[in-house]
């Protein structure tokens, strides 16, 4: 369909869908429909090439992507597998950002509203997108009630290529609307008739449909159309694969991954209108083009990482331009680090299975780099090369963790951190422990089960407690004071300050007013610890103390007995002393929260953000069905608020928040 080189080609694809559709049985019957597999693998019996983790098969759903080359005569395509459950988004997202095109896959017994979440990620990363209809021989497929909800879904741009002959058990192949002929699939292969009578008035309407789609994106065709002119199906293919490739036309083929049907139409389609995407970097400050030129300088884009028990970790990578060798070296731009690649291999599912060369396009395999992370971009000599921006996702929850041994759970969680950053993983000074942040319970529940099987550790969650703050009422004047005698060198130091309240939000300032070297100078900055440090250890309430002007305003010292540990005491004493000499207010965050919903779901939406004692401070129509709600929300109500949204708006809410202010919390937050 679209103008062929004379050189192989290599380009990704996408698998995205919900949970269910089907994806990984599409991989294997793509695979197996270009001969590379003797016969597809099932997924209930655990043989696929992608899908075979035992937390996958415990949960029956892929978790992660999954990665299967495929070669479509000279052409390479590496298929990306997705999962499609909402905690997991995090990989449809990286799966995406180095797509060439999105195979958007839809079950034909309907399509549920959270599927409007997976097609806003396609269309926000702008790939060119094929719809395909699968399991039409299921018991429950109705193509034209799957097809209304696209139609919903994707808009006018939507495109049917193929009409399905028959469905459930009736279902025994499909109609081509551009070369208006059936072909129908038995024990004996693909075969060729007329279009049967049945369907011959609704062939007739999707076909003049398509036609005018196409059209409408060539002038010169649009005026032959429009004078009755006959247009033969070799042009209209032409144009039809540029319009698909410039993502202008969405078109939707259907099938059944199982039998089969339709999946070697398939490839031939993904094949024709996957074009190369160029890649868009960061260099100098500037934003850099890259295109997928085999004979520019070698690029590549790391957007995978697995830590095998075995062999060690492996980074998956994009080649972005230029031909890639085994023996290659390569400067990370993040580290400045010189990499030297260890040969080079392809990825087919679970297994490494070695190659010679590679060329943009390709993703390949990388053994022995171990600083190299997702999204880090390697390149010849000193070229400084970075993504536009990390891809970042709001957590859903947080939890606090505790094992045995400390020390052995941070090690094995920073490598599962490595494989997948939607996990957050941090150090929380309130909860004095670490803290997971996950996208959804059965993201934290995965990562409890990969911690025992893979690194033999057990991990607990409690929910964290919440962040609350003390300020001080008003302006105090204290001193602190260390006498101590025992013989010997004793300890003195006396300091007299000025504590004042400021902005809460802005950080704590620390005045130096001293006159007349009543502190030394060597001692002001142990003073100023000091004061630091009996803010992080709390106020009269026990939480930390924020929002404070402190002038250090006199103090005396001792030619003998004076240290930078007396005067440390002696700050913290004084900071103590002012605030239970002025009183001290218990605060909370308020976070500014930006909230995406359905347009059907905002009275919901908006009853619950009130009952978190959220106040909205304005709405507005995005244009696409949704609605943006802008609310100020105490922080303690947000702690289990992304999941509560998706079960309010089907799985489309999402959320944005970050600390606008702070407010005196309720009487109930008291002392800890």
């Amino acid at each position: 369909m679209v103008t062929r080189t004379d050189h192989p080609r290599a380009r990704t694809v996408a698998l995205v869908g919900r949970s269910g559709v089907g994806k990984t049985s599409l991989l294997e019957a793509l695979v197996a429909a270009t001969g590379a597999l003797e016969r597809p693998g099932r997924v209930e019996d655990g043989t696929t090439l992608c899908g075979i983790d035992p937390e996958e098969r415990r949960h029956h759903a892929s978790l992660a992507i999954g990665v299967a080359p495929l070669l479509v005569g000279d052409d390479r395509l590496t298929l990306l597998d997705t999962p499609g459950l909402a905690d997991f988004a995090g990989e449809v997202d990286r799966a995406l950002d180095v797509a060439d095109v999105a195979l958007f896959v839809v079950a034909a017994s309907g399509v549920p509203a959270d599927t409007a979440a997976l097609w806003r990620r396609c269309r926000d990363a702008g790939v060119p997108t094929v719809v395909f209809v699968n399991a039409l021989d299921a018991e429950r497929a109705d193509y034209e009630s799957v097809l209304h909800e696209l139609e919903l879904l994707v808009g006018p741009t939507l495109a049917p290529l193929e009409i399905p002959l028959g469905a459930g058990g009736d279902f025994t192949g499909l109609v081509d609307l551009l070369r208006d002929e059936a072909l129908t699939y038995g024990p004996d292969g693909e075969r060729r008739t007329a279009v049967p009578a049945s369907l011959a008035d609704l062939e007739a309407r999707a076909r003049a449909s398509l036609l005018e789609a196409i059209v409408v994106g060539d002038d010169a065709m649009t005026e032959r159309y429009l004078e009755n002119e006959d247009l033969a199906w070799d042009e209209l293919e032409e144009v039809l694969g540029r319009l698909m490739s410039e993502g202008r036309i969405v078109p939707v083929t259907v099938g059944s991954a199982l039998r089969g049907v339709g999946v070697g139409r398939l490839v031939t389609l993904l094949d024709e209108i996957a074009e190369s995407r160029p890649i868009e970097l960061v260099e100098g400050g500037e934003v850099v083009t890259l295109a997928r030129d085999p004979d520019a300088e070698p690029v590549v884009r790391a957007f995978k990482v697995i830590v095998d028990p075995y062999v060690g970790r492996i980074v998956v990578a994009e080649v972005v331009s230029g031909r890639l060798a085994g023996n290659e070296a390569l400067t990370c731009a993040r580290t400045g680090r010189e990499e030297h690649l260890h040969g080079l291999h392809q990825l087919v599912g679970t297994k490494l299975v070695a190659i010679d060369h590679a060329i943009a396009g390709d993703v390949v395999a990388l053994t022995k780099l171990n600083d190299v992370q997702i999204g880090d971009v390697l390149a010849r000599g000193r070229r400084s090369l970075a993504p536009l921006a990390p891809l970042t996702m709001t957590p859903a929850l947080s939890m606090a963790v505790v094992g045995e041994d400390d020390d052995k759970l941070a090690s094995a969680l920073h490598r599962l951190v490595e494989e997948d950053p939607s996990l957050g993983l941090r150090h929380d000074r309130v909860a004095r422990s670490l803290v997971v942040d996950a996208m959804g319970e059965l993201h934290l529940q995965v990562t409890q089960e990969r911690l025992r099987r893979r690194f033999n550790v057990a991990a607990s969650w409690a929910p964290p407690p919440v962040a609350h703050f003390e300020t001080i009422r008003s302006a105090a004047e204290a001193e602190g004071r260390v006498k101590k005698q025992t013989g010997g060198h004793g300890q003195f130091a006396v300091v007299d300050v000025l504590v004042e309240p400021i902005e809460p939000t802005a950080p704590w300032e620390f005045v130096d007013a001293v006159v007349g070297g009543a502190v030394p100078r060597q001692y002001i900055g142990a003073v100023r610890h000091g004061i630091e440090r009996a803010m992080e250890h709390g106020g009269p309430a026990g939480h930390p103390v924020v929002g404070l002007r402190v002038t250090l305003r006199d103090g005396k010292s001792h030619s003998v007995d004076s240290s930078e540990a007396a005067f440390e005491t002696a700050g913290s004493l004084a900071l103590r002393a002012a605030l239970e000499k002025s009183g001290t207010v218990v605060l909370e965050r308020v976070m500014a929260t930006e909230v995406r919903v359905p347009d059907w779901s905002l009275g919901d939406v908006l009853t619950d953000l009130a009952g978190r004692r959220g106040r909205v401070v304005g709405t507005s129509a995005s244009g696409e069905g949704e609605t943006v709600v802008n609310a100020l929300v105490p922080e303690a109500s947000l702690v289990r608020y992304g999941l509560e949204l998706r079960q309010n708006t089907g799985g489309q809410g999402r959320y944005v928040a970050r600390v606008d202010h702070f407010a005196e919390a309720p009487v109930a937050v008291g002392r800890s």
